[in-house]
């Protein structure tokens, strides 16, 4: 069974520029120490269009001073500085001339650099670097993949077609496939800091000569706790409801900066350490979650998050590293807040990251499986709930739910299915729409129900009082699931 939540094209989600939140920078590098940390753990935002960071592409600069740009600029021209001729004092300490000191200490600050940079660029574009050549992504990047970027041997229309679609605006295309290829050439050359990389496709952490989607997410996540740790890693961008209730305002759920920075420094922590950590929502409950991300998964990264419930909910995501973060923490977010006694309902989700033209997400009542789809567009908490009551509902409804079982009802078309007892009258009681969505069929109107009856909770008192007043029955079998499942 396929339930389709509509999709709602016309939300263009904010940049930092437009939230209303101070968009920050990262530190600017005062001296040679500084410089280096900054360099070597420094993670540009996503340039994906509903990323983390959207609407910026990785730059070929980090924050540090004039001196070590252009020393790299420099270099990636053929005509960097020997460190024999770098202006440097007797004891090759910084100086006047030479605030970085020996060549060896530049040579280290230019090192970190490259390496964030090919770490950065494999994680955003791994879409391109991925079978090069032709055909669909795998999910896996081969040396020889790395090498087809390197010399150019590739098919560069469906490379750009690629990066489009990633959100690299035209203009920068080719300046961005340089690079790419100059990253490429740096991991094949560097097979110390490649096997750094490949370790999380593996059961003993050892480098099999391809790297996945989850050994880049693994090495990303490790860097972005290092910047977290220094205050300097942006927050994600802020999930935007569709908003689709009359009697329901759900603007609220849009996080504040420091609440989304918060909870995704919980994440980094959590799945660094694979120790469980105190998540605190957006309710301010607080909860001991533990996240994980799974080995020897192939091409996918794949994460589990348990909560203090002893519940398992399998994440199965094509994002990259930086969206991962955001992702996690917010299905974290909303799923601290579902009643233990229902998480259970629905048991995996799934990230694409292509839009589906039919729907911003699909609930499988087969398997209690979740499908979001164009990157973190629709993963906000409306659609989380209106997903996660499909699989309320159908748990709920008394009837079967094997295949034989779908088979009977399709032909004789029974009421109720994917809704609890009694909402059939409760609706006609109400006598009145809850969305336009949810006039397609009951159990969209249940599960419409749901999502705009776990938004009145969370706007307080008098918002879930409104909700009452407007759909009394409805909220009476809603509420009653709601405090049994609470206990």
């Amino acid at each position: 069974m396929r339930d389709i939540v509509r999709q709602t094209s016309s939300y263009t989600p904010p940049t930092a520029a437009g939230t209303g939140r101070d968009a920050q920078s990262p530190p600017k590098a005062q001296n040679l120490q500084s410089a280096k940390d900054a360099a070597s753990s420094q993670t540009a935002p996503s340039p994906n269009a509903h990323g983390a960071g959207a609407g910026r592409e990785p730059s070929d600069e980090v924050s540090l001073s004039p001196e070590a740009m252009r020393a790299l600029r420099e270099e990636e021209r053929g005509d960097a500085v020997s460190p024999q001729e770098d202006p440097t004092d007797a004891g090759g300490r910084p100086s006047a001339e030479n605030p970085w000191g020996s060549g060896k200490d530049m040579e280290e600050v230019l090192q970190a650099m490259r390496e964030r940079q090919a770490l950065e660029d494999l994680d955003h574009y791994a879409d391109v670097y991925d079978n090069p050549g032709g055909g669909d992504p795998d999910g896996i990047i081969s040396t020889g993949d790395l090498d087809d970027i390197a010399r150019g041997d590739y098919d560069r229309e469906a490379a750009i077609r690629r990066l489009v679609d990633l959100g690299v605006p035209e203009a920068r295309v080719d300046r961005t496939l340089e690079r790419m290829g100059r990253s490429a050439q740096y991991m094949l050359d560097n097979e110390e800091f490649r096997n750094q990389i490949d370790v999380a496709n593996d059961f003993g952490g050892d480098p099999d000569g391809d790297i996945a989607r989850s050994d880049l997410s693994r090495a990303v996540f490790q860097r972005e706790l290092q910047l977290s740790r220094q205050g300097a890693l942006l927050p994600g961008q802020a999930a935007a409801n569709r908003d689709s209730y009359d009697t329901v305002d759900t603007s609220n759920a849009e996080r504040s900066a420091q609440a989304i920075q918060s909870q995704e420094r919980q994440i980094l922590e959590a799945v660094n350490s694979g120790q469980p950590i105190s998540f605190t929502n957006a309710n301010g409950q607080t909860e001991e979650l533990t996240v994980r991300q799974m080995g020897n998964t192939g091409g996918a990264t794949v994460y589990e998050i348990t909560g203090a419930d002893g519940h398992t909910l399998r994440i199965e995501s094509e994002l990259g590293g930086s969206e991962n973060r955001v992702a996690l923490a917010r299905i974290a977010d909303y799923y601290t807040q579902v009643p233990p006694e229902l998480r259970d309902t629905v048991s995996s989700f799934e990230l694409h990251r292509k839009p589906d033209e039919t729907a911003a997400a699909t609930y499988f009542s087969s398997n209690d499986h979740v499908e979001f789809y164009d990157g973190l567009e629709h993963l906000n908490e409306e659609v989380f709930n209106h997903e996660y009551a499909h699989g309320i509902g159908f748990d709920r409804d008394g009837l079967g739910e094997g295949v034989l079982d779908q088979i009977g009802q399709f032909f004789t078309g029974r009421d109720g299915e994917g809704t609890p007892g009694g909402w059939d009258d409760a609706v006609e009681a109400d006598g009145r729409s809850i969305s336009s969505y949810g006039d397609t069929a009951r159990k969209e109107d249940f599960a419409e129900s749901w999502a705009a009856y776990m938004e009145a909770r969370e706007n307080g008192p008098e918002a879930l009082k409104r909700f009452e007043e407007a759909f009394p029955a409805r909220y009476a079998i809603l509420d009653g699931l709601y405090e049994e499942a609470m206990g």
